[in-house]
């Protein structure tokens, strides 16, 4: 390595520690995130023009939505999201280290983007005797900058493949499973992103790796509908709605009618104003490491599609509607 790649990864190498330090306090590991991510468009080879259109790029899938290179490098702008699961994927190779066995931590990063951002930290601090990574998108446009940037900081070694393949059906190397994935291909409510998919294909093959987010779960609350003299209010809970982790994406042998079962609701009495319903997502990345409430884009309230009205006493009925356009839906059921 020459001169500026090790002053580049020193400098790598000092913002993942100050990153890791901060513990579960994601606040106090913003100035640090907001330094990986410039270093990463600084060195990138990324053409991140304002003149390009954030979908150019992106692509619809059996399973969902995978986002343009360009939006999923913008994902680094979300502080507290990054830091929480470079916080959550290290505590997971750490926990994975301890059932190795002295062999190296083989992690995953199913839809790494252009920078590898939720990794680059921790390949830069895990020695290949400890930790091998194979880094997989589907876009060719996402992977090279982030094969070029990896290698422009001399971490290369440290990843044993790149892969461009959809992570909701790539086939493992049964030889080689991944004791880590670490997967951030989702929005708020998992909607319309294949997050759900890429979980029951790689956990379904891999099912001792431990998953990053651990868990995903969507809870629905009455709500007010909204219109242009409402003040916005907590509703209240009625609870959860659906879960994602590996319990579950293990449990699921087969989908009915293109879905997967979710929670039913009784509508309680007395509801006026709160009419209608949100759906709020909570995540658990790993081991006490969370986002909830404004964290970030991720945890941002949703309404059902059109808002619609609820009465008392009505049975709803949710479920998890897979392919294209995956996300949560609902039936009201007959009374």
């Amino acid at each position: 390595m020459n001169d500026t790649t090790n002053d580049e990864l020193a400098r790598l190498r000092a913002i993942a520690r100050a990153i890791l330090a901060t513990g579960s306090d994601l606040h106090a590991a913003i100035g640090p995130v907001q330094d990986l991510r410039q270093l990463a468009e600084r060195l990138s080879t990324m053409d991140r023009s304002v003149q390009r259109n954030i979908c150019d790029g992106e692509s619809w899938l059996p399973s969902g939505l995978a986002v343009s290179p360009l939006t999923a490098a913008l994902c680094a702008h979300e502080v507290l999201r990054s830091a929480a699961f470079i916080q959550g994927a290290s505590r997971a190779m750490e926990q994975a280290a301890k059932r190795c066995r002295g062999r190296p931590v083989r992690v995953l990063y199913a839809g790494c983007g252009p920078f590898a951002f939720l990794l680059l930290p921790l390949l830069a601090l895990w020695s290949t005797e400890r930790a091998t990574f194979t880094m997989l998108d589907i876009h060719a446009d996402a992977l090279a900058p982030a094969r070029r940037l990896v290698a422009d900081l001399g971490l290369d070694a440290g990843v044993t493949s790149w892969i461009q393949a959809d992570a909701a059906t790539i086939r493992l190397d049964p030889a080689a499973l991944p004791d880590v994935i670490v997967s951030e291909t989702m929005s708020a409510a998992l909607k319309r992103e294949p997050q759900v998919s890429i979980a029951r294909n790689l956990l379904a093959q891999a099912p001792g790796a431990l998953m990053v987010p651990a868990s995903v779960r969507v809870d629905c609350a009455l709500s007010e509908r909204p219109d242009a003299t409402t003040v916005w209010r907590d509703g209240v809970r009625l609870g959860q709605v659906f879960a994602l982790d590996a319990a579950a994406a293990t449990a699921w042998d087969a989908e009915v009618d293109g879905a997967l079962p979710a929670a039913t609701f009784t509508i309680p009495a007395d509801i006026a104003p709160l009419t209608t319903l949100r759906l709020f997502t909570d995540i658990t990345v790993f081991d006490g490491i969370g986002l909830t409430g404004g964290d970030c884009s991720l945890n941002t309230p949703r309404y059902l599609p059109g808002k619609p009205l609820f009465a008392a006493g009505q049975k709803v009925r949710f479920y998890y509607r897979l392919g294209a356009d995956p996300g949560l839906d609902y039936a009201v059921l007959p009374g």
